[in-house]
């Protein structure tokens, strides 16, 4: 009797067992999203008070808790700045919950944003990054991306002209400086210095740029790092809604309407959409002294998703157009080795013009089409898998100075030099919560593009192929979070290309593995440490390697060197955080890059000339670097309202085997901006008046007689940006005030690639325009 109630025990014991762990598999995912303005909300604390467990947002607003019980829960969520948000929810298997917190209108102003201040306590991130959303975003519509991108500590620009403009993470830049737009590894002809990424910047709810190579998700070549361009989330409320955003910029006489209108269908709530469209015109852009010949822009850009989102799985569907049609500033193209001297001796363009919107030869014509299509499946304790695949067709159509001479229309339309290439991406992931605080991303990547070319020869056809795999663990304490993983790739290119009469096709195959591995340490409830340390390499690109001729937008001619071998850089980086307290707040930033095998363009004289002109002229050569430097940033309350913000970035790049420094790195860079917010009332919120003083020393790190021009002197820049909102019920409207430039300064800067020709933009005032409903 006695043994058949023992079995009988250890039945119903079991059978509670099971049905406990049945019922103990889910899992509650979803998003931290500001409700002031609907942009993610990385790093904040989702906390299930009967528990006494809970997780954190990743940099994309996006969390996940594991092995939950069905049941009722109360959930708190919370983010420095923003009231917590408590919240009843029941679990019944796998549960979709996104938050909605509110920041205080005292930290919706803050002129510099930076990702490691908006921590939580105990949680922080291994890498180095920054963020720019909310209002900092709003006060750089109307600029480019890489403009844009310059108020992150350590982010320079590339500047080919007042109209192209690349980002540059710690002296690195091009091929070297990954960009995802949407999730999709941008790809484009994004290895030509004048080559601006083709991304209308309206898209973006979010910027984020991480520094160094630690992101292996996404691919082994981004040695510079990885800049984010995330769109905001779609709200969850049923109903339609957008925003219109008009700004204007006196210099140039540039204007530009941007709306978005999105909506999620009230008996379908799982369906959401969004369209987006962008128009900018400008013409000539005016230094304190004369305007710049032909260097207006055009540009009209759209974009679609639609969005099918459930609990356990969900589908998205994108599509975008860049369109830009910008001119090269006519004064670049010299005729002569004569007047090229005096062009480069002269402190006026040879060329002078007025003002018009018109746009003449030497010119470009961009187009960029982005199709993506993703999914994902949560599948509770069997992890989270995502799908992504994309297709991307770039056209860059280069326009010479001179026409041809035949005159007739095809002729005059007919691009001196015209390049095509489409790029195929798939991406697979896998994410696994194992628990004790213990996670696994798995993945896969695969790319393939070809590109073709039609007139004058600068860069050959080419075939491309690549896959790459990789795996990252991580674990999150209390107080240490450790985050290790590597990632091998294989990649084939076949070159097409004419030569003495036959056509070659020479083939390169290159494989090689990345790694990395990173810690967070908090110090205390304020202060944390961060130390990082990564391995990674990048093959060379088609131009390294074959280019030869007239580089038209970079008014130069260029060579290639078939015998380049791949890079191989080794990355450390150290960082010390202190988290806002009442009156301070900032974090410094070490790092150290070795990088063997570094391809670099260097000038060589003489200069060249061609059927074209006479044209500056640089060669790709190798040699071993180091990139070495600081990046700090510190915010002050000085007294309620007044906040005294500072950056500042330093950066020493030295071509080891020749002992000497390289070529074309930023100079020392800082920035201070003095913040004052006013309190709210009933019919304004979030006013604002920040004076900023930008100080760029010269770049006199260089080697001798190493260029057609000596670097420029260093120059110092006073701006105002000033801006306020009212509320309208539902609706908002917000208005900004900016002036660049504010005493109309004469200067050049090194990283513009014609500062051989003209000085830089003079004073620029815009009125900035943002009506949300």
């Amino acid at each position: 009797m006695l043994f058949r109630y023992f079995i009988f025990c250890a039945i119903m014991y079991y059978a509670a067992t099971v049905n406990v762990a049945a019922q103990c598999n889910a899992t509650m995912s979803g998003k931290v999203i500001d409700e002031h303005d609907q942009q993610p909300l990385p790093y904040a604390s989702i906390y299930i008070k009967e528990l006494g467990k809970g997780a954190t947002s990743d940099s994309l607003g996006n969390y996940s808790i594991h092995n939950l019980c069905d049941g009722i829960y109360t959930i708190i969520c919370s983010h420095l700045g923003c009231e917590d948000v408590e919240k009843t929810v029941t679990i019944s298997g796998n549960t979709l919950q996104d938050f909605f917190p509110e920041h205080h209108s005292e930290m919706l102003q803050e002129t510099v944003v930076s990702v490691e201040i908006l921590k939580p306590k105990l949680i922080m991130p291994t890498q180095s990054f920054g963020l720019i959303s909310g209002k900092d975003l709003e006060a750089t519509r109307g600029k480019t991306l890489g403009e844009a991108l310059k108020n992150v500590v350590g982010v320079n620009s590339l500047q080919t002209g007042t109209s192209v403009s690349k980002p540059i993470i710690h002296g690195m830049h091009s091929n070297r400086v990954l960009i995802l737009n949407n999730g999709v590894r941008q790809e484009g002809q994004q290895w030509g210095s004048e080559h601006a990424p083709e991304i209308d910047p309206f898209v973006a709810g979010s910027l984020i740029v991480v520094k160094g190579a630690n992101l292996l998700r996404y691919g082994s070549d981004a040695i510079g790092g990885v800049i984010i361009v995330d769109p905001s989330p779609i709200s969850d409320s049923t109903g339609i809604g957008g925003q219109v955003n008009i700004v204007g910029f006196s210099n140039g006489r540039q204007g530009v309407l941007s709306a978005i209108l999105e909506g999620r269908f009230k008996k379908l709530p799982a369906l959401s959409w969004r369209v987006q469209g962008t128009g900018k015109m400008a013409g000539n852009t005016k230094t304190p002294d004369y305007y710049m010949k032909n260097t207006g822009v055009n540009e009209l850009n759209f974009s679609t998703e639609a969005n099918y989102k459930t609990g356990k799985w969900g589908a998205t569907i994108f599509y975008s157009r860049f369109n830009t049609k910008l001119g090269i500033f006519s004064a670049s193209h010299i005729g002569n080795l004569t007047d090229l001297q005096v062009a480069f001796e002269s402190p006026v363009p040879l060329e002078m013009a007025d003002f018009t919107y018109k746009i003449d030869r030497p010119s470009q014509h961009i187009t960029h089409d982005l199709v993506k299509a993703s999914a994902y499946v949560n599948a509770g304790n069997s992890g989270y898998f995502r799908f992504v695949i994309a297709r991307q067709n770039n056209i860059r159509s280069e326009f010479d100075k001179d026409a041809p001479l035949n005159d007739s229309l095809a002729a005059l339309n007919k691009p001196a030099l015209l390049f095509k290439i489409n790029t195929y991406t798939t991406d697979l992931s896998w994410d696994k919560y194992f628990g004790n605080d213990i996670s696994l991303s798995i993945g896969i990547n695969g790319i393939t593009q070809g590109n073709q070319y039609e007139g004058r020869f600068f860069i050959p056809n080419f075939r491309g192929y690549g896959t790459g795999a990789f795996a990252v663990a991580r674990r999150d304490g209390d107080k240490l979070q450790v985050e290790a993983g590597i990632r091998y790739d294989l990649k084939w290119m076949t070159v097409y290309k004419w030569e003495n009469n036959v056509i070659i096709s020479p083939e390169y195959q290159f494989n090689n593995y990345a790694a990395s591995v990173g810690g967070a340490y908090r110090i205390t409830s304020k202060l944390d440490f961060k130390l990082n340390a990564a391995t990674a390499w990048r093959p060379p690109a088609v131009n390294e390697l074959f280019s030869d001729g007239l580089h038209h937008g970079a008014a130069s001619v260029e060579v290639g060197d078939r015998t380049l071998k791949p890079e191989r850089a080794y990355n450390f980086t150290a960082s010390l955080n202190l988290e806002r307290t009442k009156k301070f707040s900032g974090e410094v930033s070490a790092y150290y890059n070795y990088i063997s095998d570094f391809i670099y363009l260097a000038p060589v004289q003489p200069a060249t000339l061609t059927i074209k002109g006479a044209f500056p002229t640089f060669h790709y050569k190798q040699t071993n670097a180091t990139f070495k430097g600081v990046d700090a940033g510190f915010d002050w309350n000085i007294f309620k309202g007044l906040h005294l913000i500072s950056k500042g970035s330093i950066l020493r790049a030295r071509n080891v085997s020749a002992d000497e420094y390289l070529v074309m790195m930023p100079a020392d860079r800082f920035e201070n901006t003095l913040n004052y917010k006013f309190a709210d009332s009933k019919k304004v919120k979030a006013t604002y008046v920040a004076l900023t003083m930008l100080n760029v020393l010269k770049q006199w790190r260089v080697p001798a007689n190493s260029d057609y021009v000596a670097p420029p002197e260093g120059y110092t820049l006073f701006g105002i940006d000033a801006g306020t909102e009212f509320p309208m019920g539902k609706q908002k409207l917000s208005v900004g005030v900016g002036v660049n430039n504010l005493l109309n300064r004469v200067y050049r800067d090194y990283l513009n690639r014609f500062r051989y020709f003209s000085d830089e933009a003079g004073i620029n005032v815009s009125i900035r325009l943002n009506y949300s409903f």
